[in-house]
């Protein structure tokens, strides 16, 4: 995400929409740094992630502690960063959730919008988006944070 970050755009025909996918079972094995700070890079990053939670056949069976927490952290990341979880029960549906993942990047539209609030103190401004048609999903970020220049 650091890495992406840096990534900036010359010119208008290189913007594009920078997206994650994070195949994982989602437990905290190693972790160089807290959720919490994972989380707020993430939010920072600009970066949509997607996250697929592999559940072996005994915690998917169970409903293990563990993997219900691993599940929570998997879906507030994606949710806070306007991305998308999974929760495939067969390593077979991959194939089919990276095709989903696929068409959703492809199908997106960017909606914009100049606050009224001209604080420049870098805070976390949360971003409600709804939509009045039926069959339509507006997944976005929760918000964002301020400039602060």
């Amino acid at each position: 995400m650091k890495d992406l970050k840096k990534a900036v755009a010359r010119n208008v025909d290189e913007i594009r929409r920078q997206a994650i996918i994070v195949l994982s079972d989602g437990e905290d094995t190693s972790s160089l740094l807290p959720f919490e700070e994972v989380l707020d890079l993430a939010k920072r990053s600009e970066t949509a992630i997607y996250t697929i939670g592999l559940r072996s056949a005994e915690n998917a069976s169970l409903a293990s502690k563990g993997f219900r927490e691993a599940e929570f952290v998997l879906r507030q990341l994606s949710q806070e960063t306007g991305g998308r979880a999974f929760f495939p029960n067969q390593v077979a549906e991959l194939s089919s959730v990276y095709g989903q993942i696929s068409e959703e990047l492809s199908s997106q539209y960017t909606v914009g919008y100049t606050s009224k609030n001209p604080k420049r103190d870098g805070s976390w401004r949360r971003v409600v988006v709804r939509i009045n048609r039926p069959n339509l999903i507006a997944r976005t970020k929760l918000g964002y944070f301020a400039p602060t220049r």
